[in-house]
C-alpha cells in the first residue's frame, strides 16, 4: 500500500470485531459485522524520523494504514465515518475492498478544545472506485510525499493528492499541481483544498438545477473559484 517503507510493516490480521467499540451504537454494531468481512492493520508510520504533532488540536504520533474487505464497496462511506470516528481516534487510511474493487478513505481529525478526547473530523476522502487490480498512482508512494515537517503534513498531503487525483478532470491541466511548491505549505496546501470541495460542491449543485437563472449564477461562481484554484499552480 503506497510502496510503504517495510520497516513500518504490521501485517496484523484482525477479526472484524476488533474495529467494533463499546461507544457504538447497536445498530451501527450490527451493520459493520454484516458488511466486514476481514480487516488488517498493515502498517504503522510511528517514530520521530516523520516527528510527532502534539497539541491541544491534533494529536499524530503514528499513522495507521488498514485493508479492510467488505461484502459490497458501496458501503465503504459508511463503514469510513463509523470507524474514523468512533473506532481509531490515531489518524489512519483504510483500503476498502471487495472481490472486484477498491478504494482509499482518509479523515483529518482534530481534538475538541473542550474535551481533549473527542475526536472531530474536519476533512474526508474517499476515492474514486477502481478496480480492486489496479495499482496507486506512484505520486501517492511513500517516498513522493513531501512535507515531511510532521506527521500531519504527511497524512494531509497524502490525502490531498489522493482526492486530486480522484478529481482530476475538475479542472484543465489539474495534474500540474504535483509539480510545485504547495506541498510544502501547509496553510496554502488546505486552502488548495477547501477550494477544489468549493468547486466540486457547485458543480454537484448545478448538475441538479434545472433553472437557467441558477445556473447561470452557478456558472460564475464557478469560474471565480477556477481563477483562484489555478493561482496555486500556473
Amino acid at each position: 500500500m503506497f510502496n510503504i517503507d517495510t520497516k513500518y510493516l504490521v501485517d496484523k490480521p484482525l477479526k472484524p470485531s476488533d474495529l467494533i467499540t463499546k461507544e457504538l451504537k447497536r445498530n451501527d454494531k450490527k451493520k459493520l459485522k454484516e458488511v466486514i468481512k476481514s480487516a488488517n492493520l498493515k502498517y504503522q508510520i510511528r517514530g520521530e524520523e516523520i516527528p510527532s504533532l502534539i497539541n491541544d488540536v491534533y494529536n499524530y504520533q503514528v499513522i495507521m494504514f488498514f485493508k479492510v474487505e467488505l461484502n459490497n464497496i458501496k458501503s465503504a462511506n459508511y463503514v469510513n465515518n463509523i470507524l474514523q470516528k468512533k473506532a481509531i481516534k490515531a489518524p489512519c487510511v483504510f483500503k476498502f475492498y471487495d472481490t472486484t474493487s477498491c478504494c482509499y478513505a482518509f479523515a483529518d481529525k482534530r481534538l475538541t478544545l473542550q474535551e481533549g478526547e473527542t475526536i472531530v473530523i474536519d476533512n474526508t476522502v474517499i476515492t474514486a472506485i477502481q478496480p480492486k487490480s489496479s495499482k496507486t498512482d506512484e505520486r501517492l508512494d511513500y517516498k513522493n510525499i513531501l512535507n515531511r515537517q510532521n506527521k500531519r503534513c504527511f497524512y494531509t498531503e497524502l490525502m490531498v493528492k489522493a482526492y486530486v487525483l480522484s478529481n482530476i478532470k475538475l479542472i484543465m491541466e489539474l495534474s500540474t499541481v504535483f509539480d510545485t511548491h504547495l506541498w510544502y505549505d501547509e496553510t496554502k496546501k488546505m486552502q488548495f483544498f477547501k477550494l477544489l470541495k468549493d468547486l466540486q460542491a457547485l458543480k454537484q449543485q448545478q448538475a441538479k438545477t434545472a433553472i437557467p437563472k441558477d445556473k447561470v449564477e452557478l456558472n460564475i461562481k464557478m469560474k471565480e473559484l477556477i481563477e483562484e484554484i489555478q493561482n496555486y499552480y500556473k
